[in-house]
């Protein structure tokens, strides 16, 4: 079997030789980072992702209880948030109400996204503690954030199948009507 293999791949101890020296040729100059294990520990934990603070809006008057309003944490999230922001919908089929309707998916995907990576980044911050008590309220975020998020991808849902709905609705209205006998 040696035999076969020595057959097959010819390679001498001085091929091998060089071509570790032309190696290592081109190394020479670079500097290496060595990383230890006391450089690590010296290191503090950061997260895994920021999302910077949204610039201060002013708050649109709202219809909603204020329990609803106040379930968002952050301001980032309550701008974000597609049934704050909600645009009341007029009756006719006009180009703002088609804009108005686009707008209200867009922020839902938008709402979505934040969520989405705010649960990626909650897991990940999750998986690297290893004290039980911040793990535990690590866990109750995630949970939180979760149920916003089923709520999120709920209501991004509704607002693409009102659109759809919309756009089938002006499509039919705009297409005359063919009589066959």
């Amino acid at each position: 079997m040696s035999l076969l293999v020595s057959f097959l791949f010819p390679q001498t101890l001085a091929e091998i030789a060089k071509k570790e020296r032309e190696r290592r040729a081109k190394l020479k100059g670079r500097t290496v980072v060595v990383v230890t294990n006391a450089d690590l520990a010296k290191m503090k934990k950061k997260p895994a992702v920021e999302t910077p603070p949204a610039p201060a809006e002013p708050a649109p008057e709202s219809t909603e209880p204020p329990e609803a309003s106040s379930a968002l944490p952050s301001t980032t999230a309550a701008s974000l948030d597609p049934q704050a922001t909600a645009v009341p919908l007029p009756e006719s089929s006009s180009p703002s109400n088609l804009k108005a309707l686009q707008e209200r998916w867009e922020k839902a995907k938008e709402y979505v996204e934040l969520l989405t990576l705010k649960m990626s980044a909650l897991w990940q911050q999750f998986y690297g503690l290893v004290d039980a008590g911040a793990k535990e309220a690590v866990q109750q975020s995630i949970g939180e954030t979760f149920i916003k998020l089923q709520d999120a991808q709920e209501e991004e849902t509704r607002a693409r199948l009102e659109l759809e709905k919309f756009l089938q609705q002006q499509k039919s209205e705009s297409t005359p009507p063919i009589w066959i006998r």
